[in-house]
């Protein structure tokens, strides 16, 4: 059978066995454009949380953020949804959040929205974010939810949140810390996707950075969630110049796979 709609890029003679997996997600650690291994025959289905960004209902984004939710249900999985605009998510660090910003002892500090928000994060083993790559970033809904979203929490005081700094000596590599210096509190989550649009061509977008897909596969993947957790990257470049049956192409390999469980 042909691989998975995520392995195109892989040679399709690869053999995955716990060695070929194992190497494909250190890999995947590294870099996110090498695609992680496809799930495992027989694996339970996932808890899955879509945050989609993007303020026209009527958008291609919107499509594909449905195509998502439609492919996870087809496929048995559960799922959650945040729609940062639909539900008018506060996107702005606002003076007292981030004054009480470390006093993660006081539970109430969280606003209602955030606080939800963690519990569906800490409810979940997938992450999935849907967004329009503009000037090479996530759109500013988006980043505001990460801003405001993962804040500290605090293991030893049962306290919510999306890390915590290692304790006090303890360098990056120690006490359960991640490469990015902190240790994640929602290690629950063992997988991440973005499913994004881009006005320009994948090798500009490459070049120019691409902040917003090193803004999720590498600072919220490896400060926040497992340190195993994969990262699948979907991406339809140079949307602009499209025909409408390419970009019926990729809503249909958007559906199958997150039926697939990605």
């Amino acid at each position: 059978p042909p691989p998975p709609p995520h392995c195109n890029n892989m040679p399709s003679s690869l053999l995955w066995n716990p060695a070929s997996r194992w190497l494909a997600t250190k890999l995947n650690g590294i870099t996110s454009h090498v695609p992680p291994p496809p799930p495992e025959d027989g694996s339970p289905k996932r808890k899955m949380l879509l945050v989609h960004a993007h303020p026209l209902a009527s958008s291609y984004s919107s499509a594909l953020a449905a195509a998502v939710e439609e492919g996870a249900r087809a496929g048995g999985h559960e799922l959650r949804r945040i729609s940062l605009y639909d539900q008018n998510y506060g996107v702005k660090l606002t003076a007292s959040e981030r004054a009480a910003y470390f006093e993660t002892t006081r539970p109430e500090r969280l606003a209602s929205d955030v606080r939800r928000a963690l519990t569906d994060l800490s409810w979940c083993d997938s992450v999935v974010f849907v967004y329009p790559t503009w000037w090479f970033n996530v759109p500013a809904a988006l980043k505001g939810f990460f801003d405001r979203t993962f804040q500290p929490g605090s293991s030893t005081a049962g306290a919510i949140g999306a890390w915590e700094f290692p304790p006090t000596g303890c360098d990056a590599a120690g006490e359960g810390a991640s490469s990015t210096g902190l240790r994640p509190l929602l290690t629950n989550v063992k997988r991440v996707a973005a499913v994004s649009t881009y006005g320009a061509p994948q090798h500009i977008a490459f070049l120019a950075g691409d902040n917003g897909r090193n803004c999720i596969a590498t600072a919220i993947r490896h400060g926040a969630f497992a340190p195993d957790c994969t990262c699948l990257w979907l991406g339809l470049y140079a949307i602009d110049s499209t025909s409408g049956q390419e970009r019926a192409a990729f809503l249909a390999r958007v559906r199958e796979t997150f039926a697939s469980g990605f």
